[in-house]
């Protein structure tokens, strides 16, 4: 018969650490999303579909893999839920960072 593992007291602390990491890359990804828009509004122009797509990514992005990463580790022991935890954040980042200096203004800003 399997047994059950259930988060102890140190699993529910280091989600709550992750919690207050991933809140902050949201935190990055509400900024943006609030930058890009008014230096829109101050350029005149509008945003592309893409500049909609990636100032949403930014926000969602945290959002979602905090998440997955919360109900993959739900069954897993403090180690791999750390790995997984920390995964999920090193996507994020590489997400959030390659959003704000891999995206080209052209293609966020719809010049035409």
């Amino acid at each position: 018969m399997e047994q059950k593992i259930r988060r102890g007291i140190t699993g529910w602390i280091l989600v709550a650490i992750f919690a207050l990491f991933f809140a902050y890359d949201v935190w990055e990804g509400i900024g943006n999303f609030f930058g890009v828009l008014s230096q829109s509004f101050s350029l005149g122009i509008g945003l592309s579909v893409f500049g909609w797509f990636a100032i949403i990514l930014g926000i969602l992005a945290p959002l979602v893999l905090f998440f997955l990463a919360l109900w993959v580790s739900r069954k897993k022991k403090l180690l791999p839920s750390f790995v997984i935890f920390i995964v999920a954040l090193s996507v994020s980042a590489v997400i959030g960072v390659d959003l704000v200096l891999g995206t080209n203004a052209f293609l966020i800003f719809s010049v035409s």
